[in-house]
């Protein structure tokens, strides 16, 4: 930020824009996020981008870090859930938290699947994402520990993350793809050690 904004609405400003990059990150990648598509997004004027942020890769750090904190967020809600209710009975019941924490139901999976593979050659927002993911490992290991399922959260994750890139790229049903995928997983946990979850 070069400035910066001094006052609460000026704040608020920089935050609609930081949102707006955001949004268009995990829409079309960080190729996508430019001065003036993110101007057109929100509303604002060209020169608002150089008076709050210090160039492109300022923007596209705390875009990256939106989006992290988003999808963090939605993993932590998910293990509190989990953490107040009682562990489901059956493996359908646990693979549905483990997919609440770990994949985004509201985006276009597609999209989230392209926008992660085209950060690797953002560096602004690669080191975001990386920085981040420690508070979406924790969630997901929240998830997992109280179903009671030993498996590592970073295996949980690209166990979901391969089979819905699998299934994009078959034309298969994505969720459907992950459930199976998840409910595997737990079956083998389960083999391994009979009282890791309860099964039906």
């Amino acid at each position: 930020m070069s400035t910066g904004p001094a006052t609460g609405k000026g704040q608020r400003r920089r935050q609609e824009i930081i949102e707006g990059a955001a949004a268009i990150l995990r829409e079309h990648g960080p190729q996508s996020v430019s001065h003036r598509a993110v101007a057109q997004r929100v509303g604002c004027s060209l020169s608002a981008m150089t008076y709050y942020f210090t160039g492109l890769d300022d923007l596209l750090g705390e875009a990256g870090r939106v989006n992290i904190t988003r999808w963090a967020s939605r993993a932590e809600r998910a293990a509190d859930s989990a953490e107040r209710n009682p562990v489901p009975e059956t493996t359908d019941g646990v693979v549905d938290l483990v997919l609440e924490a770990t994949l985004p139901a509201d985006e276009d999976l597609l999209g989230h699947y392209l926008q992660l593979v085209a950060a690797g050659g953002s560096p602004p927002v690669r080191s975001a994402y990386r920085v981040g993911r420690d508070r979406l490992t924790t969630a997901v290991s929240r998830v997992l520990q109280r179903v009671g399922c030993d498996w590592p959260a970073e295996l949980v994750m690209a166990v979901v993350d391969g089979a819905c890139v699998n299934a994009l790229s078959e034309g298969r049903d994505v969720r459907a793809t992950a459930e199976n995928a998840i409910g595997q997983l737990i079956g083998a946990a389960s083999v391994l050690d009979p009282d890791a979850v309860i099964l039906s």
